[in-house]
């Protein structure tokens, strides 16, 4: 089913298949000639999660969000390996080209934000900046894991790796499962009323929840080295998370890969910083767009 009703007016509604063959659906808003600001949602998130920045920064640019691999329309492969890092990325790759422009402003929140800065590791030439929400890159979050803190808090990627069983506990009543994900690790609960977690209850009731596997595969592989990000990178951070600490806002972590870098601390907002807090989102995001207009 369509989430189009759930977002602004004038947001358009595109299904295409990608040169993989891999069929996605995205939502789109803003002048068709002007800068693509590409919007990529984590887990258990869908594009509709980004409809605060489709209708706040629509006027001056071509704001794009994809339902990732698994999500909403766009199709779920059923084996673990199909959510493979390489794949993922690969993803991001054919839709700016499906687009059909040369760079885009990209953004990630959670999951997106580890796809985005792998992205930028590794086909930086496609952006013309990167703005990650609430997300380190993976090598830093497995430092962080030795924290003793953070490993308490991420718990739930072990109870993940778990074949079957986290799939049949999340997904035996939807409507409670997606109260507590949200409306239990947010700081601001006002964007989480029961008509705007329709979409993502109707999502596990319907599909289930393969996001799953994006846990799963990343488990299966070694980290990579980082490589150097040159494009102008912009951190933001809802301080009020639960499930990642404030420590992964150092900018000492990103010295040394990150050439230019700058970060962007909301105190009163959560995991959930887009809808916690979109007016300021949307401001650190123009911000730092402008500021590299192309």
């Amino acid at each position: 089913m369509d989430d189009l009703a759930y977002f602004p007016s004038g947001t358009e509604t595109f299904v295409g298949c990608l040169s993989s063959g891999l069929r996605m659906r995205w939502y789109e808003r803003g002048p068709i000639d002007a800068p693509t600001v590409l919007c990529l949602h984590g887990f258990p998130e869908l594009a509709v999660s980004w409809r605060a920045q489709l209708d706040g920064l629509a006027d001056r640019y071509r704001v794009v969000a994809p339902d990732m691999r698994g999500y909403g329309g766009t199709e779920a492969p059923t084996r673990v390996r199909d959510y493979d890092l390489d794949l993922l990325v690969r993803d991001v790759m054919e839709l700016i080209d499906a687009l059909g422009v040369d760079k885009v402003h990209l953004v990630g929140h959670d999951w997106g934000g580890a796809i985005a800065w792998e992205v930028a590791q590794r086909h930086g030439d496609r952006l013309h900046t990167l703005s990650v929400l609430n997300c380190p890159p993976l090598q830093v979050m497995l430092r962080g894991l030795l924290r003793p803190e953070q490993l308490r808090r991420s718990w739930y990627m072990a109870f993940f790796q778990l074949p079957y069983f986290p799939e049949r506990l999340l997904t035996r009543d939807p409507e409670a499962v997606v109260r507590k994900l949200f409306r239990g690790s947010a700081h601001n609960l006002e964007p989480f009323t029961t008509e705007q977690m329709e979409p993502f209850v109707r999502q596990i009731r319907e599909r289930g929840l393969p996001g799953l596997n994006y846990y799963r595969a990343s488990a299966l592989r070694l980290p990579r080295r980082l490589r150097p990000i040159r494009v102008p990178t912009r951190l933001i951070w809802g301080m009020r998370d639960v499930a990642l600490g404030t420590w992964f806002t150092d900018p000492k972590l990103y010295r040394g890969f990150v050439e230019h870098f700058d970060r962007v601390l909301i105190e009163e907002s959560g995991h959930w910083v887009q809808q916690e807090a979109p007016d300021q989102v949307n401001r650190a995001l123009r911000e730092h767009f402008e500021a590299e207009s192309p």
